[in-house]
């Protein structure tokens, strides 16, 4: 029997093309079997990517509601960057493509912080390069938003997220989103005072 890791080519350019092809349940059965990055391992700007195939419409919507609507305050996102920890931490943010004019030019903006350790998955205990962003004042502190990166292949992650629930529980997740790269060099948010707490 195949599995998604027999079908997906370590090689960054061609792996996420096959990954995007797969669906999610796949992805996050395979996730749940790859090692936590070094910490030192990611170092740069890398694109993002979130696979649909098998998704209801509904699904989708809600997928370019949360992430790649044109127009929206937080603008469409386009991938995660991070700086090699010096130690036990780093930090990292989110790349976001907003509309600069109503004439369909775009700029760039770099927000929405995380904190980055190798830590123990709040999903299956193993070891995960875990993206808190309650360390930083952002809307996805609000929900104490904890991503989880694994490595596929040096250059290829899959990532996966939870949320706190009201009750003091976590969201269970049941897909993956991919990092590819880098495709450029750490920049630094825009503005480093806007969501220090």
């Amino acid at each position: 029997m195949t599995t998604a890791a027999d079908r997906i080519h370590p090689n960054p350019a061609i792996g996420v093309q096959q990954a995007l092809t797969l669906p999610q349940a796949e992805l996050f059965a395979l996730w749940r079997t790859l090692p936590a990055p070094d910490l030192t391992e990611l170092d740069g700007e890398y694109l993002g990517y979130t696979p649909i195939l098998n998704a209801t419409d509904e699904e989708i919507h809600g997928l370019a509601e949360l992430l790649y609507r044109e127009g929206s305050p937080r603008g469409v996102w386009l991938g995660k960057a991070y700086q090699a920890g010096a130690g036990a931490a780093g930090e990292g943010y989110n790349l976001f493509r907003v509309s600069a004019d109503g004439a369909g030019v775009h700029g760039y903006v770099r927000r929405a912080r995380f904190a980055t350790s190798i830590d123990e998955s709040l999903i299956d205990g193993r070891s995960s390069l875990m993206m808190r962003y309650a360390a930083f004042d952002n809307s996805s502190a609000r929900t104490d938003l904890v991503d989880e990166v694994r490595r596929y292949s040096h250059g290829l992650y899959l990532g996966t997220a939870t949320t706190l629930l009201p009750d003091g529980t976590r969201t269970q997740p049941d897909g993956c989103f991919l990092l590819a790269g880098p495709f450029g060099p750490w920049t630094g948010v825009d503005d480093p005072a806007l969501e220090q707490r």
